[in-house]
């Protein structure tokens, strides 16, 4: 008796899932998606869908009939993947003359110290923070800002709020370069 009781549940479990099933008429079955009004959520190409996708607010580029043209900042992969900000940071200390000048506004052997510094600065001037060693420890400075002379840097560091410049410094590109590098 308890074979068949079995057997039967078995039995109304597969055809309740074959129940969820369809048969598509390009010779493979799929899961019929539940749709909103008839519209078609995943349309099998772009031809013919203009007017539907259109319809709903979405723009498509196109290059001749039916191409997708797909941003390059959409691809991903090791060409593709976002930078990190640590090595955008770095790559834009690296680019500066090292002629110029910078704002230092905080330096320590705490990045979240640092960055917390940095988060309270106006947001009116390029910041970074950079990593450094000296003596067999690790250091972090948080910068403000590029200028070409030493009383550009010396506006802008008066420029900034109290708390802020108090513990702020001003120092030339050339050393903060010599000491990442």
């Amino acid at each position: 008796m308890m074979d068949k009781k079995k057997f039967l549940g078995v039995v109304l479990s597969a055809a309740g899932l074959g129940g969820c099933m369809s048969y598509n008429p390009h010779g493979y079955t799929n899961y019929q998606a539940y749709t909103y009004e008839g519209s078609i959520i995943y349309p099998e190409d772009y031809e013919g869908y203009e007017g539907y996708a259109e319809s709903q607010g979405y723009r498509y580029q196109t290059e001749g009939r039916g191409q997708v043209v797909v941003p390059e900042s959409y691809h991903v992969g090791s060409y593709h993947s976002p930078t990190s900000h640590k090595d955008r940071d770095r790559r834009w200390v690296d680019q500066q003359n090292p002629g110029g000048y910078t704002i230092e506004l905080a330096h320590g052997e705490k990045a979240s110290q640092v960055a917390g510094v940095l988060y309270k600065a106006p947001k009116k001037d390029r910041m970074a923070q950079i990593k450094y060693h000296q003596d067999g420890k690790t250091y972090y400075k948080g910068l403000y800002g590029s200028y070409s002379s030493y009383e550009a840097a010396q506006q802008a560091l008066s420029s900034l709020p109290e708390n802020i410049r108090q513990s702020a410094r001003i120092t030339s590109w050339g050393s903060v370069q010599g000491k990442v590098q």
